[in-house]
């Protein structure tokens, strides 16, 4: 089996220019005092005689010392990603200046659109996105689809489409007002997302179990050099200032929830692959397409509790009860302790909704005993 392409998310500070109010980072726009030397992270990188992509994220990026230098270095021989709101316009322009766009994966750009406008930043935000855009990098600007912003989401879009610049709609992760997104998008999920299904891979899967070549081909680089196995375990490989050892091959994934770029790395039999597909497919509403896939992870792994329970959730959402109740009743039958597959099956049977049914994301039904 082909290994995937070898990726290191590089978490360089968690100090940000911004303070978005979800974001799971506390606000410290104090300046970057830890940083580390770009050779230890390129000798690191060559002694593994492969081509790496190293995504830069943080906090923001363009903050640290040195940062487009550090670029400079790396893409040399190796790739580089970057995750940032493009608010450090100097740095910016010498980024666009200096760096070849064909050793950058993509810049993964956050609009954040009322801290952007609480910075009174927009006017300056077109202007470096157009300027990356004309230069040749591949810019993906995000709009993090927050509850509170769906009113007006596609507004804006249609705002910065006037000066060239798509927007990519962002599922929110994580709780609001008591419930779980992106899952609670529901029925919205159309309206949003119809145009980029492929935002449904920001789902936190349980891959618990499963073989991943998390620790050789995807690692997490802090900001003192200490390397994990990825960003959801916190293994420590070891430290680019002294020595790092990689795993040999896939190891069994040991977290339940997996945060960051685990769908390129873990290893999937068909069955599992298509629960993942259903799964994408049901949060951003396309649901023939999510039926058919979890329709056919039970052609190929008969009975497994979370493509029944999710089969529920679309006749749920179709409108169809007893088709639910029906497909609850069989999840649940196999896992009686799973608590979300008796909430369904009561919502069911109850004829309503009183709130989004739960989607379950356990690849691998084993880890649930």
């Amino acid at each position: 089996m082909r290994e995937p392409a070898s990726n290191i998310i590089w978490n360089m500070t968690r100090k940000c220019n911004f303070r978005c109010e979800y974001c799971y980072f506390p606000h410290d726009n104090t300046p970057v005092t830890l940083t580390l030397p770009v050779d230890r992270i390129r000798a690191f990188l060559d002694a593994t005689g492969r081509e790496w992509t190293v995504g830069m994220t943080g906090g923001e990026p363009f903050i640290y010392p040195g940062f487009v230098d550090i670029c400079v270095a790396l893409t040399e021989d190796h790739r580089i990603g970057v995750d940032t709101n493009l608010s450090v316009s100097s740095k910016v322009r010498e980024f666009a200046r200096r760096i070849d766009p064909a050793r950058v994966q993509d810049l993964y750009v956050a609009l954040h659109i009322k801290e952007r406008e609480r910075v009174k930043g927009v006017a300056a935000f077109i202007d470096n996105a157009r300027l990356l855009i004309d230069s040749g990098f591949t810019v993906i600007v995000n709009y993090v689809v927050h509850p509170d912003l769906e009113a007006r989401f596609q507004a804006d879009r249609e705002f910065f489409a006037t000066h060239g610049i798509p927007v990519t709609p962002r599922p929110f992760r994580g709780e609001h007002q008591g419930r779980r997104y992106p899952e609670a998008y529901g029925d919205r999920a159309r309206a949003i997302f119809a145009d980029h299904p492929e935002q449904g891979r920001k789902v936190a899967f349980n891959f618990q179990g499963v073989p991943c070549h998390a620790g050789r081909t995807l690692l997490r680089m802090d900001e003192d050099g200490t390397v994990y196995r990825c960003p959801g375990d916190k293994t420590v490989l070891g430290n680019v200032l002294d020595k790092v050892r990689l795993l040999d091959g896939p190891q069994p994934c040991a977290r339940p929830r997996c945060p960051c770029r685990g769908l390129d790395h873990v290893v999937l039999d068909d069955a599992r692959r298509k629960l993942v597909e259903g799964v994408q497919f049901a949060v951003v509403g396309d649901l023939d397409a999510s039926a058919a896939a979890f329709d056919r992870a039970l052609d190929l792994a008969p009975g497994h509790p979370c493509a029944e329970n999710n089969l529920g959730v679309i006749a749920l959402r179709r409108g169809d009860m007893v088709g639910a109740a029906r497909r609850f009743a069989a999840a649940l039958k196999a896992r009686p302790h799973k608590a979300a597959y008796g909430e369904n099956l009561d919502m069911a049977r109850a004829g309503g909704r009183h709130h989004d049914p739960e989607l379950c994301l356990d690849v691998n039904p084993a880890a649930e005993k």
